[in-house]
């Protein structure tokens, strides 16, 4: 039964209007467009909860490489009245405008030049429509200061860390993002004793480098553990989970993570951050 649903979706809403693209991304989304509701609620139930609920957020391939997997199959397709919704989500997800240019360009070869070019008009609308140019269309150009970048330990202003997603003396330092089109990106993280992070949520995970200190880190379901300078810490996407120092020790950290996908959830209580482990 299961695997008709998904094949009735596959085939009957891959491409449903989303026209709000950045609500699917919450849990429970409801995605389908009004005119499935009206005329197939059954199918809009089958699309909000199993394509969108279950397919979507499956964690064997990212958000970003689902979008250009359904952004091909749409333009194959000819589909190109269900793209403006999927490109819009591809955005959302991380996709950058020359990526989709170059999808279409390689498409072009494979799926049929008209399919391509039957696709150009919705994805000028959208871009423009979204605040992009002609020239956000081109690769990158790297220069030489892309080529190599080094941000110096401590270099920037430190900034504290926002009190809704965070409790006690958290400083920020040294953020950086990827050069030459790389999604990477972080910082320095100081955690003074007894400060950790909210609960939250990383769409593409995080890994945490241990530089000073030792801390607490936990996911949902699991214990707290302890971590110390020179242990890395790699957090599976869609993992619900916080790290902070431990009661009696500051922890700094390097964050690296893909993507800005970061949903921030309640604060760890006291009784919650009271379980951590002893001292050794």
């Amino acid at each position: 039964m299961r695997s008709r649903i998904l094949s009735l979706i596959a085939t009957a809403a891959l491409g449903a209007t989303l026209a709000a693209p950045a609500a699917a991304q919450e849990p429970g989304p409801r995605v389908a467009p009004e005119d499935m509701r009206w005329v197939a609620p059954e199918l809009a139930g089958y699309t909000d909860e199993v394509l969108f609920g279950d397919v979507w957020s499956g964690s064997d391939l990212s958000p970003r490489d689902r979008s250009l997997v359904t952004l091909s199959a749409l333009i194959k397709g000819g589909h190109t009245g269900q793209l403006r919704g999927h490109l819009n989500r591809a955005l959302d997800n991380g996709v950058q405008p020359a990526e989709i240019g170059a999808v279409i360009t390689h498409l072009a070869f494979y799926a049929g030049w008209p399919n391509a070019v039957s696709a150009l008009s919705e994805v000028r609308q959208v871009m423009e429509a979204r605040g992009f140019t002609a020239a956000d269309m081109q690769a990158p150009v790297l220069t030489n200061a892309d080529r190599q970048r080094i941000i110096r330990r401590g270099s920037g202003a430190a900034t504290a860390g926002a009190a809704s997603n965070f409790t006690g003396s958290v400083q920020v330092t040294a953020p950086f993002s990827g050069a030459g089109g790389a999604r990477v990106r972080g910082a320095t993280v100081r955690f003074e004793a007894g400060a950790r992070s909210a609960w939250h949520i990383h769409e593409r995970g995080q890994t945490l480098v241990v530089t000073e200190g030792c801390g607490w880190t936990q996911r949902e379901g699991g214990p707290i553990e302890r971590i110390c300078a020179g242990d890395v810490v790699m957090l599976a996407t869609g993992e619900k989970r916080w790290h902070g120092a431990t009661a009696s020790s500051s922890m700094t950290h390097v964050a690296l993570s893909e993507g800005t996908g970061v949903e921030w959830l309640k604060h760890v209580t006291d009784a919650e951050y009271a379980n951590g482990p002893a001292d050794p």
